[in-house]
């Protein structure tokens, strides 16, 4: 049940963000809370939000999957109450915990350095390996301008 005026509010709404990756995700993520309320988005309450949240858990979207998406929503209604809402639904929405795990794909420069050493030596002995080579029938490998 979206009007007219909440497809242009969306639409302006996904104008505003440089990414077109980031426009395909919030117009999905946009598209599924309309899906799911079955309302305009100047009916939308804090409820309709809060159960919006609870059926993105059992839809079985990683943690930090359903934080972007709730985090869409909030940003998406807060233009719309700078554009044409009354009041913001989304502003007490409380966005769900998760566990960060981004140190745990981060190098400590010490490793970085090491693997770095490994690759340049593995290098230089391969480099090294193929310059002791010699085509089959060549006696020598100085140049005969030497």
């Amino acid at each position: 049940m979206v009007s007219s005026k909440d497809n242009r509010i969306i639409s302006l709404w996904l104008e505003r963000q440089p990414s077109t990756h980031t426009r395909g995700c919030y117009q999905r993520d946009a598209a599924k809370l309309l899906d799911h309320v079955d309302k305009s988005l100047s009916r939308i309450t804090l409820g309709d939000l809060q159960g919006f949240a609870q059926s993105l858990i059992g839809s079985g979207l990683a943690p930090i999957s359903r934080v972007r998406t709730l985090a869409a929503v909030k940003s998406l209604f807060g233009f719309a109450t700078a554009a044409y809402l009354a009041i913001d639904p989304a502003a007490e929405l409380a966005l769900p915990a998760y566990e960060n795990r981004l140190a745990e794909r981060i190098l400590a420069e010490e490793d970085v350095q090491r693997i770095l050493a490994a690759k340049l030596s593995h290098a230089t002995e391969s480099w090294s390996g193929a310059l002791r080579c010699r085509p089959a029938g060549v006696r020598s490998m100085r140049s005969p301008l030497a």
